[in-house]
């Protein structure tokens, strides 16, 4: 999992699984930026993300209630066709702002 700081807008780009492995490390890596006052809009970059099971919808379900307590705003990017699958099946598209490439994330924030 890698951070990149842009202005005040972080990007957490997650590895080839977001798994119950990586899952604990997301939810600790955006509670951490939830917590500065300058990094509370957060892109979660999936776009080498080729496998997401439970414990990974149930981090970034997580990650958006901790930025959503904090006044933050956490957007999603790049997600494969499994992702956007797995997001539509759970209707977690109805949740999250879902993105083609962080780029276009970028753009939303106002």
């Amino acid at each position: 999992m890698e951070v990149t700081l842009h202005g005040e807008v972080a990007v957490i780009a997650t590895d080839e699984k977001l798994d119950a492995v990586v899952a604990p490390q997301l939810k600790e890596t955006v509670r951490k930026l939830a917590d500065e006052e300058n990094k509370r809009k957060i892109i979660i970059d999936l776009g080498k993300t080729k496998f997401i099971d439970s414990s990974g919808c149930g981090s970034l379900v997580a990650s958006l209630r901790v930025l959503t307590k904090n006044r933050g705003e956490m957007k999603i990017a790049g997600p494969s066709r499994q992702a956007k699958s797995l997001f539509e099946l759970t209707r977690l598209d109805r949740v999250f702002e879902i993105f083609a490439d962080v780029e276009s994330a970028m753009r939303s924030f106002r």
